[in-house]
């Protein structure tokens, strides 16, 4: 009857891939006049519509307060005016308690907007951040191994 719970436990834990958490990105730059960045999740979906914030660190009046927020649009994309100097910190507040804060990269001015450096930057940071194949079968090879690892110990257990 044990045998029977845990494969029953190990076929559903193998058929709830909805249940598997992902998590909130953010990707930010500063280019002297504003801050721009997308918001997404580990799937690469976009964060739409969620509430993004600007901090500026160190010489800020109250770092408490925001200097600047705004909204993502659709595809999570977000563009935040600023008028002070110096370094930021992007906060977005994703649903369901999702957070994710980074401090903005400072990069130079281009003429023509967003250039291709900047896309290639935003697709490394996306690249970085996908949850690839091999890290959700490494996660069940733990898995397996810490169970195998408790049935050794409760087959010596019952030797003695």
């Amino acid at each position: 009857m044990k045998v029977v719970r845990y494969l029953l436990v190990l076929v559903l834990s193998l058929f709830s891939f909805q249940a598997i958490a992902h998590n909130l990105y953010l990707f930010a730059q500063y280019d002297g006049d504003e801050i721009t960045g997308r918001a997404y999740y580990s799937d690469q979906s976009p964060a739409a519509e969620t509430y993004v914030e600007a901090y500026q660190l160190g010489m800020g009046d109250n770092p408490e307060l925001p200097i600047v927020s705004g909204k993502t649009d659709s595809s999570g994309h977000f563009v935040l005016p600023v008028t002070t100097t110096g370094p930021f910190k992007v906060v977005i507040d994703g649903p369901e308690g999702h957070r994710a804060e980074r401090v903005a990269d400072n990069i130079a001015k281009r003429a023509m907007g967003r250039s291709e450096f900047e896309l290639l930057r935003e697709d490394l940071h996306k690249l970085k951040d996908k949850i690839y194949l091999y890290d959700i079968l490494g996660g069940i090879g733990y898995i397996f191994g810490l169970f195998g690892l408790f049935a050794l110990l409760k087959a010596k257990r019952e030797k003695q």
